[in-house]
C-alpha cells in the first residue's frame, strides 16, 4: 500500500533542509550505475548517504532527527539522497527492491519535477515536501525528469 502526504514538514523546516541539500556546497557523489552494474553507460546518478551500516555516514545526518521522529522510526537501515540529472529525455530506470525483506520506506521529494516514481500499479510525481510511504521490498523504479535540471529525493529505509 502506498500513502502520499503533501506538505509533510512545516514550511520553515522544509525550506531549511531544501536550501542545504540544493546548495552548491552540499556533496553529492557520482555512481556509475543506478540499479546494477550492467546498466548502460547513460544510467548514472549522484548520491549522498546520511546513514548506513548502523552508523551516520554524513555530517548532515542531524538534518533528519525530527523527520525520523515524525515517521515513527524505531530502527534505521539507511538514509540516502539521490540526484538524477536531466539528460533531455524521459526515462524510467530499472525496477529494483531496496532490500529483500519487508520493512518501511519513505521517499521524500526535495523538488517538484516530472520524473515519476513507478510502483507496481501507480506512478507518483515528485512534489517538493511530499512524502511517499511504501514497502521498499516491493519492486519500484525512479525516472529522469525533463522539466528541471535535476530530480532530488531522499530515501528512508527503516522499521
Amino acid at each position: 500500500m502506498i500513502k502520499i502526504v503533501d506538505n509533510f514538514l512545516n514550511k520553515k523546516d522544509f525550506e531549511y533542509i531544501r536550501d542545504i541539500i540544493c546548495s552548491d556546497e552540499f556533496p553529492f557523489y557520482y555512481n556509475n550505475y543506478i540499479t546494477k552494474d550492467t546498466d548502460p553507460l547513460s544510467y548514472y546518478y549522484f548520491t549522498h548517504t546520511f546513514f548506513r551500516n548502523n552508523i551516520p555516514n554524513s555530517p548532515f545526518f542531524d538534518l533528519w532527527k525530527n523527520f525520523l521522529q515524525k515517521i515513527n522510526c524505531k530502527s534505521l537501515l539507511r538514509i540516502k539522497a539521490s540526484m538524477y540529472m536531466n539528460i533531455n529525455k524521459k526515462r524510467k530506470n530499472t525496477s529494483h527492491k531496496d532490500f529483500n525483506f519487508s520493512h518501511k520506506g519513505c521517499l521524500f521529494y526535495i523538488n517538484t519535477n516530472n520524473g515519476e516514481t513507478h510502483f507496481k500499479d501507480k506512478k507518483v510525481l515528485p512534489k517538493a515536501n511530499r512524502a511517499v510511504f511504501f514497502d521498499p521490498s516491493e519492486s519500484h523504479s525512479s525516472s529522469l525528469c525533463t522539466d528541471q535540471n535535476r530530480r532530488i529525493v531522499i530515501n528512508f529505509n527503516y522499521f
